[in-house]
């Protein structure tokens, strides 16, 4: 183990160290994973330049952890990179046949949370592929409400409905009829907090989540 933790820092135990330590002494599942991919998570926290940055690397990582708790989810980080794409942070397969996407956002603390998960949403929702389930994780650092979350989502869908093309405009979207076909991309929203995960189903989604899924997904905050 402390080889793996000597290679991953360089030797050198920076804030996410005792962290990582924990996961990997406390996860057999996350000490595999870690050393599978331990190039990448190696050049992850070398490229970290701030405090921020280290932040969303933690939030990252124990992302990993928390879907790694669930037995039937074999995981596999930043898959598309490979085939130099753009695309979501990890690949879960559930079952050993039902892939999907989770791409990881941290919320950062502040006081305009509304304004955050519309970025947020607005954000990764651009990235993500056809074809498959894609499900965005948002670590918050403070707390929101499912109410908030709702709210966010259904603000966006008005916006598009009305056809604010500004709005979408500025966040790089092509027009408000944009944002709604990438958002039918968008199968559903995982709110991770430090008591509880609120997950949000889009109704809209061309590719919904498994009911199995769910409940898998609902397990994690109690195992």
């Amino acid at each position: 183990m402390n080889d793996l933790l000597d290679y991953l820092f360089d030797g050198k135990k920076n804030a996410l160290y005792p962290a990582v330590e924990g996961w990997i002494k406390g996860s057999r599942r996350f000490k595999a994973f870690a050393t599978s991919y331990r190039s990448k998570i190696r050049a992850k926290v070398k490229g970290v330049r701030d405090d921020g940055g280290m932040k969303d690397l933690h939030a990252e990582l124990e992302t990993a952890v928390v879907l790694l708790r669930e037995e039937r989810f074999s995981l596999e980080y930043e898959k598309y990179a490979a085939s130099k794409q753009r695309g979501p942070d990890f690949t879960v397969t559930f079952k050993t046949h039902t892939p999907f996407n989770v791409e990881v956002r941290r919320i950062r603390t502040d006081e305009d949370a509304a304004g955050k998960l519309l970025a947020a949403i607005c954000d990764k929702v651009r990235q993500m592929p056809p074809s498959i389930i894609n499900l965005l994780w948002l670590v918050v650092e403070d707390p929101i409400s499912e109410d908030d979350l709702t709210r966010a989502v259904l603000t966006l869908r008005q916006l598009a409905e009305q056809k604010t093309e500004d709005f979408f405009a500025r966040r790089g979207f092509e027009s408000a009829a944009s944002f709604l076909k990438q958002h039918q991309r968008l199968s559903g929203i995982i709110l991770h907090q430090s008591d509880k995960n609120v997950l949000w189903l889009n109704p809209l989604a061309r590719h919904k989540v498994l009911p199995d899924m769910v409940k898998a997904l609902h397990r994690l905050e109690t195992s």
